[in-house]
């Protein structure tokens, strides 16, 4: 009687304690420090899913910027079901929602604090591997 009274304790605490989930946030999800062959810049991946790209001082996506005299956001998508990740940045407009643009790519998780990525830019399709040449290798910021 003893013994099913500690069991029934330890499956009510177990229950109890796994009744509360911890936050998941995506390992993409960050700061992350780019250098593309010299030039050094940064992305940023947030929770709620906006995207921003920063090189050289200059801002380009996040809730608010200006493309092409347009009121934009910048927010990106992430399928997990293909290896590597497929990840989309879409720019929307401000006033009326209408996707404006979006850049194709893909994201592969190297280590926590390290990621590959390519895009096709302009009209080009999603890149279907990594190389040289489409791709940055991204390490996550501290600051």
């Amino acid at each position: 009687m003893k013994s099913f009274k500690n069991l029934s304790i330890l499956i009510l605490s177990l229950v109890f304690f796994c009744s509360f989930s911890l936050k998941y946030s995506p390992s993409y999800v960050g700061k992350w420090k780019g250098d593309d062959k010299g030039d050094v810049g940064y992305l940023t991946l947030s929770e709620d899913n906006y995207a921003t790209f920063e090189f050289n001082g200059e801002i380009m996506g996040g809730k608010s910027f200006d493309h092409k005299g347009t009121s934009a956001s910048m927010k990106y998508t992430v399928d997990t079901s293909y290896n590597p990740y497929r990840i989309d940045f879409i720019i929307i407009d401000n006033g009326n929602e209408d996707e404006l643009g979006r850049l194709k790519g893909i994201v592969k998780m190297i280590e926590s604090n390290k990621m590959r990525l390519a895009l096709g830019f302009g009209e080009s399709e999603r890149p279907t591997d990594f190389s040289e040449e489409n791709s940055i290798y991204f390490d996550r910021h501290k600051e």
